[in-house]
């Protein structure tokens, strides 16, 4: 689909997804972590599902199927609101906005204490060897298998961090992307559009912009350049190995013999983050390393910035956060 419209911001969007209803009425009108002033205390804003509403595996389970979460949580953490009082048959979720995606008891910003992670709704002690798609899609299969015996259908709700600051990926893949975006965010937005445009997305006369907070790319110094174009091959990597792994879980589906009876939807839960996270860099520096030969791996912090997710939105206007289609609409597949 690509008419498809969530929240600009990723909690009210999950939030709608598992229960159907407005954020506003589930209780999650804005992400809990960047609520402003005005929003703090009013009803429909309390950041964490409202007991008055029920999730579509809690209505699966009451159909008879095994129920299953793995991933990004992050639509509350208090005891009834884990996914095992949600409906959820069995899950391991981090309950928070993120975590470091090679570490994954390391916070990834400052405004939380730890990172909280439940299995079946206890605190869960996480493995050493870790990198987080891989590691929800291991889960995810070996809740399926798990259940396979009973013969009951089941719902898997998979939720991966990518493509998500800190922007880590194995090194393999980000080699496969040197030198892809040398030519820098300005050719790369007109490229996407210029597709866009031929796939009949969007009109051919529409007007083209780049947006104000994107710098031009020919203004940057070399040096720049260099790091800014290692950030987009980091973000491109990290997407692949989302799709490798989702491909994992795709290939088990198939070899199991359970592929040709599973509906599969996949979407994004906001726009391109476009944030430079300039007010958490003094804590940043105390915490990850930002050095080009380092981005990807682990200790090391990757932050796309505006232009390229001005780019990525391309040819939409705005990006996470805002509510311009650049925050708002994304890909919706359905197989």
């Amino acid at each position: 689909f690509s008419n498809f419209h969530v929240a600009a911001s990723c909690s009210p969007t999950r939030a709608m997804l598992l229960t159907g209803v407005d954020n506003h009425r589930n209780g999650v009108g804005n992400l809990r972590e960047a609520m402003p002033r005005s929003h703090q205390g009013r009803p429909g804003y309390q950041g964490s599902l409202t007991r008055n509403v029920v999730t579509v595996a809690s209505l699966l389970q009451d159909g008879g199927y095994r129920t299953y979460a793995s991933g990004k949580w992050n639509v509350g953490s208090e005891p009834y609101n884990r996914p095992n009082r949600r409906g959820f048959d069995r899950s391991i979720v981090q309950g928070d906005t993120g975590s470091d995606n090679w570490e994954p008891a390391k916070r990834y910003l400052p405004h939380s204490a730890g990172v909280e992670w439940f299995e079946d709704g206890a605190p869960a002690q996480m493995p050493k060897t870790f990198y987080s798609s891989q590691y929800f899609v291991d889960r995810a299969i070996e809740y399926i298998d798990s259940g396979a015996a009973s013969g009951k259908p089941f719902f898997a709700y998979v939720a991966f961090q990518a493509n998500h600051v800190p922007v880590q990926a194995p090194q393999a893949f980000i080699d496969k992307y040197r030198g892809r975006y040398d030519a820098g965010w300005d050719v790369l937005r007109r490229e996407r559009r210029d597709r866009a445009v031929a796939h009949g997305l969007v009109p051919r006369d529409a007007p083209y912009t780049t947006m104000a907070t994107s710098a031009r790319w020919n203004t940057l110094a070399a040096e720049d350049r260099h790091y800014q174009a290692r950030q987009m091959e980091v973000y491109a990597a990290m997407a692949e190995a989302m799709d490798h792994h989702v491909g994992r879980l795709v290939a088990h589906l198939r070899a199991t013999g359970q592929y040709d009876n599973t509906v599969f939807l996949f979407l994004s839960d906001n726009g391109p983050e476009g944030s430079d996270y300039a007010q958490a860099q003094p804590w940043l520096w105390t915490q990850y390393s930002q050095h080009i030969d380092r981005l990807g791996g682990k200790g090391a912090y990757g932050i796309p910035g505006p232009g390229w997710a001005s780019a990525s939105a391309a040819p939409l206007d705005t990006y996470k956060f805002y509510a311009g289609e650049g925050g708002l609409r994304v890909p919706l597949i359905i197989a």
